[in-house]
């Protein structure tokens, strides 16, 4: 059965794009992709590289990634990723492209009329903390992200197996993603109210929490969000099954 899906998958999408978050490089798709998808229709996304290709410009970054690849027709985007992603869903005016938001929020930012994400604090003493001791900071952020999922101390043990990758990124491309984070703002953003995007939540995400799912319904009426039971801000690892059982039906 799963063998054969991936067969189905593989003739209905020639090109899927996977984006990951802040923090994180392509390593993060890894389990998920091997255990559900078949590789050779996947093209994992360097977030970094189209941050420092733009100098921190998503917009310009959006249409590097179509320029480069006009054949994609699905993309699943995580976390800071959704933002790229949302730049290029403004450019996909055929709707040619299906597309995956895993824990999006519109902010990342709390403020007074928005309650979730983070506090400008924390964003301030990352990019501090990443002129010190890359590695510490994004250890430190693992910690943050996963919150009090209950499984934390595996679920952390699994996603720092990467992380001296993450000692090659150009620490300017990831203060510039801290730049994103810290000003960006989409709450305004809907292409259409004919869009039907699929929206990924775990109930136990502290930083874009389900709660999220009512400010979506109101701007993207038809698009369809689920919530995971149990699960956290990186659902495709820590609830694969659910996961994919998700993105199954929706595509």
């Amino acid at each position: 059965m799963m063998i054969n899906y991936k067969d189905k998958i593989g003739e209905k999408y020639k090109k899927i794009l996977f984006i990951h978050g802040w923090g994180f490089n392509i390593k993060i798709w890894e389990d998920f992709v091997s255990s559900f998808m078949s590789e050779k229709n996947c093209t994992f996304i360097d977030l970094y590289k189209y941050i420092g290709d733009s100098k921190g410009n998503l917009k310009l970054a959006a249409k590097e990634v179509l320029d480069e690849h006009e054949d994609v027709d699905l993309i699943i985007s995580w976390s800071l990723g959704c933002y790229l992603a949302k730049e290029i869903e403004i450019l996909n005016k055929t709707n040619a492209i299906k597309l995956i938001y895993i824990s999006y929020s519109p902010r990342f930012m709390i403020s007074d009329t928005w309650s979730f994400g983070f506090e400008k604090n924390t964003i301030k003493k990352l990019r501090n903390d990443l002129k010190k001791d890359i590695i510490k900071t994004l250890k430190n952020f693992y910690l943050l992200i996963l919150g009090d999922f209950k499984s934390k101390k595996n679920m952390y043990k699994k996603i720092i197996s990467n992380i001296e990758l993450m000692s090659a990124v150009d620490p300017k491309n990831l203060s510039d993603g801290l730049n994103i984070i810290e000003e960006s703002d989409y709450k305004n953003f809907c292409k259409s109210k004919e869009v039907c995007n699929l929206y990924i939540y775990g109930d136990n995400d502290s930083i874009s929490p389900f709660g999220i799912r009512e400010y979506i319904e109101n701007w993207e009426p038809v698009s369809v969000i689920k919530v995971i039971p149990n699960s956290s801000h990186i659902p495709f690892l820590t609830n694969p099954d659910d996961f994919y059982k998700i993105v199954k039906e929706f595509i």
